[in-house]
């Protein structure tokens, strides 16, 4: 019985024993290997081995470079330069070497970084400071082209839109502050929140106002009168007039069907809003004009001498109603003479 007992116990016992010793093999084995030491650094490493299957992007994809230039593999540290590691809070120290990649750093620091974490690393100052974090929110300089600015003056000198530089721009460089924030390891948002150093040349230019009719209902403004009787009016909505002269004169109205009026003008025209009657002898027919008054209380606008009737310095003006002759009745108004 007991010779029995010790022949079953002993096999059991060799069986554990070869266990143990697999395990303890295996553990000894991954301490000592470093490429399976380091599964995890593998995400982090300059370059993958050969065949590998890794689930996620390497580190040089997820490298945040403030001052250089993000997702470059070929980055490298300068050699001798101090290094400051945050990350979970905590920190860690080392000294770069030369050629170092950040990947290898941390490896050499035994650092992992996890599968929504990226690396930021900071060269703006002598003192390299690298944070491993999943969220990330800095700032970044980048130097931009700024292209020149154009300052327009508006002038009655020049046809309604057209241009005339008088001090030449130039386009130049400037720098643009980001505001970049990753969540979960994903780019959230960058944008420009300050702009320095601008190098460009502002441009001046004059662009034109002037045209040959004003548009419906516009009024008069301001008058730039010259020496010699003509000038520019300046209308509310920005656009000019030029007039060779003017004149003050008594207005009236008239329209059709009454006191013998037809439809058709001296000239042939048919009666319409903007057809005014003159004593052709004081203004030309075909005369283009603008009309209002001196006060400005009533414009009656663009006109052409097309029919007569009248005799001196007075102007009969079409109306569409017989009411709208009654309301405006007799008044004094100033007609401008335009090109």
């Amino acid at each position: 019985m007991l010779a029995n007992w010790k022949e079953r116990s002993l096999f059991p016992l060799g069986r554990r024993q070869a266990l143990f010793a697999m395990l303890l093999c295996l553990v000894l084995t991954v301490d000592t290997v470093p490429a399976l030491r380091a599964r995890a650094l593998e995400l982090i490493a300059d370059n993958e081995p050969a065949g590998a299957e890794v689930a996620e992007p390497r580190t040089a994809d997820r490298v945040i470079v403030v001052g250089g230039e993000s997702g470059e593999e070929e980055f490298a540290f300068e050699g001798g330069r101090k290094v400051t590691v945050t990350q979970n809070g905590e920190e860690f120290y080392a000294t770069t070497r030369t050629g170092e990649t950040a990947g290898a750093l941390l490896q050499r620091m035994g650092l992992t970084v996890g599968p929504m974490e990226l690396v930021k690393i900071d060269l703006s100052e002598p003192a390299i400071a690298v944070e491993i974090a999943a969220s990330l929110t800095y700032y970044e300089t980048r130097t931009e082209t700024a292209e020149h600015t154009t300052v327009y003056t508006e002038t009655f000198q020049l046809p309604k839109g057209e241009t005339q530089v008088w001090q030449q721009g130039f386009d130049g460089t400037r720098d643009v502050v980001y505001e970049v924030v990753y969540a979960d390891g994903e780019l959230v948002s960058r944008q420009a929140v300050m702009e320095e150093n601008n190098t460009s040349v502002t441009e001046y230019a004059y662009i034109g106002t002037l045209v040959t009719e004003a548009q419906a209902d516009d009024t008069v403004s301001s008058v730039a009168k010259n020496a010699d009787g003509s000038g520019y009016l300046i209308m509310s909505s920005g656009d000019a007039l030029h007039f060779s002269g003017s004149m003050e004169v008594t207005c009236t109205a008239y329209t059709t069907g009454y006191d013998g009026v037809g439809t058709v003008t001296a000239t042939g025209t048919t009666v319409r809003r903007g057809c005014v009657a003159v004593d052709k002898r004081v203004i030309p027919l075909g005369s283009s004009l603008f009309i209002t008054t001196a006060s400005g209380s009533y414009t009656y606008g663009m006109a052409r001498a097309e029919d007569t009737g009248v005799r001196g310095a007075k102007i009969d003006l079409f109306m569409e109603t017989y009411e709208e002759c009654i309301q405006f009745g007799r008044r004094s108004a100033i007609v401008y003479f335009l090109d």
